[in-house]
C-alpha cells in the first residue's frame, strides 16, 4: 500500500514540476522577446492552468486585448484576432500559423522550442541571441 501511495506522490509531483518547468520558461521568454515586463496573454487550451499562477504574465479574456495568443487549436479565432502573434504550444501549430512566432511542445518526454525569424521581423520583435540556435 505504501508503494502505491508513494508511486502516486511522484507522479503527481513529476506533473506539477512539468508545469511549474513551463510556466518559468514563458516568463523568461516572453518578456525578452516584447522587451517588456508584462505580458498579456490570450489562450483557448490548457496553457491557462500552466500560466495562472504567473506575476509576469497575465491573462485575458479577449483575445484582442493581449499582447500574443498561446495554445494549439486557432481555427476558431475571431477575424481580428488572426493578426496576432501566437506561440504555439504544439509542432502542428507552429507549422500550421503564419502567424505563430514559436512553440513550446513535449516531444518524446523532452521540451523543444522553436522560432520563426521571418514572423517576429514581421511583428518587430526581437529574439534574444541567448535563443538564436532555437531559430528558423
Amino acid at each position: 500500500m505504501r508503494k502505491i501511495i508513494v508511486l502516486c506522490l511522484l507522479i503527481t509531483y513529476s506533473f506539477s514540476s512539468n508545469n511549474n518547468y513551463e510556466q518559468k520558461l514563458y516568463e523568461k521568454i516572453l518578456p525578452a522577446i516584447y522587451q517588456k515586463e508584462k505580458i498579456i496573454y490570450f489562450t483557448n487550451s490548457k496553457s491557462k492552468s500552466v500560466l495562472q499562477n504567473s506575476n509576469i504574465l497575465i491573462s485575458s479574456l479577449s483575445c484582442e486585448d493581449a499582447d500574443i495568443i498561446i495554445g494549439k487549436k486557432f481555427d476558431n479565432l475571431p477575424i481580428n484576432c488572426r493578426n496576432k502573434p501566437i506561440f504555439g504550444t504544439s509542432y502542428r501549430s507552429f507549422l500550421n500559423f503564419d502567424n505563430s512566432i514559436g512553440a513550446f511542445y513535449w516531444r518524446k518526454g523532452r521540451p523543444q522550442i522553436k522560432f520563426k525569424l521571418a514572423t517576429l521581423k514581421k511583428y518587430n520583435l526581437e529574439l534574444p541571441k541567448s535563443l538564436m540556435e532555437f531559430a528558423q
